[in-house]
């Protein structure tokens, strides 16, 4: 397992690192599930299961695909179940478009169901009445030679692109999984432990209201969807795929002005040290530090983040860096907590959201 470091190498010099190091305390690891939809934390464990069933409902849209089939079992009852997928820009890179499944379809399903939610499976292969299988993620055929999907949505080191890169000016996407697996304890105040503890992602994530999220989410729970430098004058533009949004890095040396107003997304400016690219965001109003794997700590204005994207041949490295002295007890830190690789075929997509109504809900 990975620890939280304060190595603040951004910050300190060696000689304030090294009486940094002298006051590390080792932190104790406690068996927290985090539930998050997002992580598929809720089906990690959970059995494989084939469901066949009449789609009764399908939902293609942000922030995530779902459908809901309606099973008979054999003593002749009936159970609803609900399937969800994954964003619908990460399944398009798939080759997986709306249309091919619809209500009254006959349908099987399979994937690993939720530990914590009835009837709720993360789908990972549908089978259609033509015989051609869908596959949601990066696997193999379950039945039919005839599919569409499968492969992997981010790229892997394996996969060789030749190009000599000078600048970071363009679309990246990441490698490899996300390092959503770690379970750590954070070093919190007691109240925003508290918090913490108390917080239920599928009730209180403002997201799922389509409220748009800021900092530091709007990167570190970005998934599969790529980010694209641009530059805008004498300042860079960094997109994001994740809900396309937009942030905007101050270059200038100018000192701050005091009644910079706090935006979900903050006020962010960048230097260069070399080939990397350090970005310092204050003024957060976003009310939430999500650092997957941890959801939900509470999050103050007096929130400070340290970004560093260093471009290393044609891998752009990211490490991170935060301090909250409201609710944070030292720095949190994770360096390499991403790497993304150009890839020219991959462009920035529509990614809007749009509430998803359950069953019974009402408009």
């Amino acid at each position: 397992k990975k620890r939280w470091s304060i190595k603040l190498q951004v910050l300190l010099g060696n000689k304030a690192k090294r009486a940094v190091w002298s006051s590390i305390i080792l932190f104790f690891f406690l068996p927290i599930s985090l539930q998050a939809h997002h992580s598929r934390a809720e089906f990690s464990g959970g059995d494989f299961r084939e469901i066949e069933g009449e789609v009764v409902r399908v939902s293609w849209r942000n922030p995530h695909v779902t459908f809901n089939i309606r099973t008979v079992s054999s003593d002749g009852s009936e159970e609803m179940w609900e399937l969800e997928a994954g964003d619908v820009a990460t399944l398009a890179r798939r080759g997986l478009d709306n249309g091919y499944i619809n209500v009254g379809d006959m349908i099987t399903v399979a994937g690993p169901i939720s530990t914590r939610r009835d009837n709720f499976l993360a789908i990972a292969h549908a089978l259609l009445s033509n015989g051609v299988e869908m596959i949601f993620g990066n696997r193999e055929p379950r039945w039919s030679d005839q599919y569409m999907g499968g492969g992997s949505a981010t790229v892997s080191a394996s996969e060789e692109i030749e190009a000599d890169l000078e600048d970071i000016f363009r679309v990246w996407i990441r490698m490899g999984p996300t390092p959503y697996e770690v379970i750590e304890l954070p070093p919190l105040t007691s109240e925003a432990r508290a918090i913490w503890q108390n917080y239920d992602f599928f009730h209180d994530d403002p997201v799922l209201n389509c409220n748009l999220p800021g900092m530091p989410r709007v990167i570190t729970m970005a998934g599969s969807r790529p980010i694209e430098f641009e530059k805008h004058g004498n300042d860079i533009l960094l997109h994001s795929e994740n809900f396309n949004l937009t942030r905007v890095i101050h270059m200038e040396e100018d000192e701050l002005d005091g009644d910079i107003e706090s935006t979900p997304l903050g006020y962010s400016r960048g230097h260069w040290n070399g080939d990397t690219l350090i970005i310092t965001t204050t003024h957060i109003s976003w009310p939430l530090f999500e650092l997957p794997p941890l959801y939900g700590i509470p999050q103050s204005e007096e929130m400070k983040i340290i970004e560093q994207f260093t471009l290393i041949d044609n891998e752009l490295v990211y490490d991170f860096w935060a301090n909250d002295p409201v609710n944070f007890t030292q720095p949190i830190e994770e360096q390499r907590y991403f790497v993304w690789r150009w890839d020219p075929e991959v462009e920035i997509r529509a990614h809007e959201c749009e509430i998803t109504l359950r069953p019974g809900s009402e408009e």
